[in-house]
């Protein structure tokens, strides 16, 4: 392949055409596309690749393997021929009036730049659709996104046993609060009450250790690390009493009975 050559279908993956895009969409069914599952695991890649150099080139793409190979940062030698005879790519000349449509593109590019306005509002618009994963974004009314958005800036309440923990707990300033009450209300009332009782057991140890990094709540109620600091109950002086007699009366009837006499 000699000249340029485009990525076929490449609209589809555009969210935005009235300037040069910093990402595309990869829509997960490419990974059902037969012609996609043929190609070798280093050209699925260099395919990729492609893809995202295409949205720097307006999809014209010089047809070189050399250039190519250094922009998408490939290791191996990228086969042009292979992916057009697969269909995901076309010599340009191959698509009537694409260049045409791509120096008019270029002088609108330059004629009308994005105003700061706009450009907030694109990247509002990628910020909301990288956290979606891609999703499209729900058709909602302006007061209804500003409610939902509202309420994510409000704190979330914790019930009072919860706080009660956090409170004594030896929390850090890296420690997630929303994490460790996610493990809290997964845990049964008696878990729940061991875990707490624990607390004081397990300070006076962490406080007593050189460099000791405290654990993350979480992981101290996941791993059940309480149980290591349960309180230990006080014996009963009676059976005290009953297991010493006991064991010296053994004493005296096992073979250290004259010496213990």
């Amino acid at each position: 392949m000699t000249g340029f050559f485009s990525v076929i279908g490449y609209d589809q993956q555009q969210h935005y055409k009235d300037r040069g895009p910093t990402w595309i969409k990869l829509y997960n069914r490419l990974l059902d596309d037969y012609a996609f599952a043929l190609l070798p695991d280093a050209a699925k890649w260099h395919l990729i690749g492609i893809f995202l150099l295409a949205s720097r080139h307006n999809n014209r793409i010089p047809c070189d393997p050399q250039w190519l190979a250094r922009q998408i940062g490939a290791a191996s030698p990228v086969d042009l021929a292979q992916m057009e005879r697969a269909g995901f790519i076309a010599r340009v000349e191959d698509v009537a009036d694409l260049f045409c449509r791509n120096v008019t593109g270029a002088f609108d590019l330059l004629r009308n730049p994005a105003s700061p306005e706009k450009k907030r509002g694109e990247q509002t618009r990628e910020e909301n659709t990288l956290l979606s994963a891609g999703a499209d974004p729900p058709d909602v009314s302006k007061g209804l996104l500003e409610g939902i958005l509202e309420d994510q800036k409000k704190k979330p309440s914790y019930p009072e046993d919860f706080e009660v923990f956090w409170k004594s707990y030896p929390v850090d300033p890296l420690m997630s609060k929303i994490k460790a009450f996610d493990q809290w209300r997964r845990m049964g009332a008696a878990d729940r009450a061991a875990a707490q009782a624990a607390v004081p057991a397990f300070r006076d140890y962490a406080r007593r250790q050189i460099n000791y990094r405290i654990v993350h709540a979480q992981r101290y109620l996941a791993e059940r690390r309480y149980e290591g600091f349960a309180a230990v109950p006080a014996p009963d002086a009676e059976q005290v009493a009953a297991a010493k007699d006991r064991a010296d009366r053994l004493l005296k009837r096992g073979k250290y009975a004259e010496t213990y006499q």
